[in-house]
């Protein structure tokens, strides 16, 4: 089974052990993201990922007290008009400028009591072959040994849509030298099953070199593709989902619908929004002990939803992989 518990470590010290679901904020798509925020630390009490770039434009503002790790993620999707798999469009975004100076002086000025995950700097338009982004991840914010440190590995060209993993895998024991491996969901494959099938590909190509290195999915915060990912051997998922849609008996569904089978249909949209950031994480807190349960005894029944076909989507990646 490629699902297992793993820790997310700082050298020897440990940190937090997985599977970990992190609600996400962003100010794309979320102009209004430090009041969200606000609002919702009063429940948030767990791991949470704001971006470098919101930071350096102070759409969001430390110190984030309420959590227990911090990932402090690359600044490549506010500084792009790309969208993620969950996105509607719902909001023109503009990038402002984003650069490798402004990502290093966000973390070479961060000061915090809680720990925190950098995650190398990123732009759309800086691509750059599989050696180069490992060296440039390595030399990451050189005078804070305080950080755990990730990798998002990226597409090598500007004119490339997916990882080619071809050309990843090779390099394992370099990825292996990182605390965690980053993906995003939409660049590792162009179906659910490819997904899932080049995720296990890199988690057996890292245990081949240091055993229980975490993977971390970014853009996947979902009732039913998370779990999936998890089978698959990744570990660590974030994303906006959580702020866009409702959770809803494993599915995710429009935030009206929700409130209108759960608040009533004259509920009036600010308070269902607020509403459903609350009931989202309480979900996504449930979800996250349904899949630790399911590490006891691997036992899909452990999953309250669709336990029968995560199975048999496991079940084809273990036909194709021969795992």
């Amino acid at each position: 089974m490629l699902a297992k518990r793993r820790e997310v470590r700082r050298g020897n010290t440990f940190i937090e052990r997985t599977p970990l679901l992190i609600p996400s904020f962003s100010s794309k798509g979320f102009p209004d993201a430090q009041k969200i925020l606000e609002t919702t630390s009063e429940v948030l009490d767990g791991v949470t990922l704001v971006s470098a770039y919101d930071i350096h434009y102070e759409h969001v503002k430390p110190p984030f007290e309420f959590a227990s790790l911090i990932f402090l993620d690359s600044g490549g999707y506010e500084a792009s008009k790309d969208t993620d798999l969950s996105e509607l469009n719902e909001i023109e975004h503009v990038p402002r400028t984003w650069t490798a100076e402004m990502h290093a002086s966000v973390l070479n000025s961060w000061n915090s009591s809680v720990p925190t995950v950098a995650i190398n700097y990123d732009h759309p338009r800086d691509r750059a072959p599989m050696p180069e982004q490992i060296a440039r991840a390595l030399a990451m914010s050189p005078n804070n040994a305080d950080f755990v440190r990730e990798i998002l590995v990226k597409p090598e060209k500007a004119t490339q849509t997916l990882l080619t993993m071809k050309t990843v895998l090779p390099y394992a024991s370099q990825l292996a030298r990182f605390d965690i491996v980053g993906v995003t969901e939409k660049e590792i494959g162009n179906s659910v099953l490819q997904r899932m099938e080049n995720i296990a590909r890199l988690r057996m190509a890292l245990d081949r070199e240091r055993p229980d290195i975490p993977i971390h999915v970014f853009g996947s915060l979902d009732t039913i593709t998370t779990p999936l990912y998890f089978l698959a051997g990744a570990d660590i998922f974030d994303g906006l989902t959580w702020l866009r849609f409702a959770y809803h008996q494993g599915f995710t569904i429009y935030k009206h619908n929700y409130g209108a089978l759960k608040l009533g249909i004259k509920t009036k949209s600010h308070l269902i929004d607020g509403r459903c950031w609350f009931d989202n994480y309480r979900y996504l807190v449930d979800l996250q002990l349904e899949m630790r349960r399911f590490l006891n005894d691997y036992e899909y029944g452990q999953f309250q939803f669709h336990g029968n076909e995560f199975r048999h989507a496991y079940e084809s990646v273990r036909e194709t992989l021969g795992v």
